[in-house]
């Protein structure tokens, strides 16, 4: 998987060598927007080092264990792109760890973008478990500052799947046709959360021995700036629950050392 890598450029400049009070305003606001970026993306989505938050998983509207995850590293790479790194665990309803993994959340110039490897459903990981994954990501965009009705960027991830010899089959998944439907609070175990309700298809494209099978649920996602993904659920083309998230716990590092 190759990393995807940013510079940021900050270009200010005065037309004169003579002071001018609105060059210098036109600078400073400058100044001041970049050092808004940078601190965004030094704490995406409200996370620092050790930071812990915990969903509950739930399928077809029943609880089916918890998602556990914690920061592990955050760190500037020399092009300026800023990366999360985060450990998640899936606990399954008898407190038994099911999978394991890790993912990124990298931050670049006025938009995050969570890890294109979240896209990929754990039944996929359980069946082509012990099998060569090679994957194509395009993480899934989310600015900064967002408006009711902006199209966001579709996300995508397509899976090679071998073994020693050759490939197994082929998985595409795709979250398309992103749109930010509104604004509100929600409510979760977590607390209430001012969020931007987005809307899109998730589509499951998979090749294998020639046949190709396809499955689409729509996703309804709650998004907090501060605090990330609040609550998603899933829907099939029948309307009914398919898997879901929600957010129960979210501790800051103080928070998590003090057990």
């Amino acid at each position: 998987m190759k990393t995807k890598l940013y510079t940021i450029y900050l270009i200010a400049g005065l037309g004169s060598t003579v002071f001018n009070p609105d060059a210098v305003r036109a600078q400073n606001t400058v100044s001041n927007l970049d050092s808004a970026l940078v601190q965004d993306c030094n704490h995406p989505m409200g996370l620092t080092k050790n930071t812990e938050f915990v969903y509950q998983v739930t399928d077809r509207g029943k609880n089916d264990g918890t998602l556990s995850n914690k920061v592990m590293q955050q760190a500037m790479t020399p092009e300026g792109e800023f990366v999360t790194t985060v450990k998640s665990a899936r606990i399954n309803n008898k407190k038994r760890p099911e999978t394991a993994e890790e993912f990124t959340i990298r931050c670049k110039g006025d938009t995050v973008y969570l890890d294109a490897i979240l896209l990929l459903r754990e039944q996929a990981q359980k069946t082509f478990s012990g099998k060569e994954l090679e994957y194509t990501p395009t993480d899934l965009a989310y600015p900064h500052q967002m408006e009711v009705g902006q199209k966001l960027p579709d996300g995508k991830l397509l899976v090679r799947v071998r073994n020693s010899v050759s490939d197994i089959t082929h998985l595409q998944m795709s979250a398309i046709n992103r749109k930010v439907e509104g604004k509100q609070q929600i409510t979760t175990p977590a607390g209430t959360f001012d969020s931007y309700r987005i809307s899109y298809q998730y589509i499951i494209k998979l090749n294998t021995m020639g046949v190709n099978i396809e499955d689409v649920y729509q996703v309804e996602e709650y998004y907090s700036t501060e605090n990330g993904i609040v609550k998603l659920q899933f829907t099939n083309k029948k309307g009914k629950k398919g898997k879901g998230i929600e957010l129960i716990t979210k501790k800051n590092p103080v928070q998590a050392f003090q057990r």
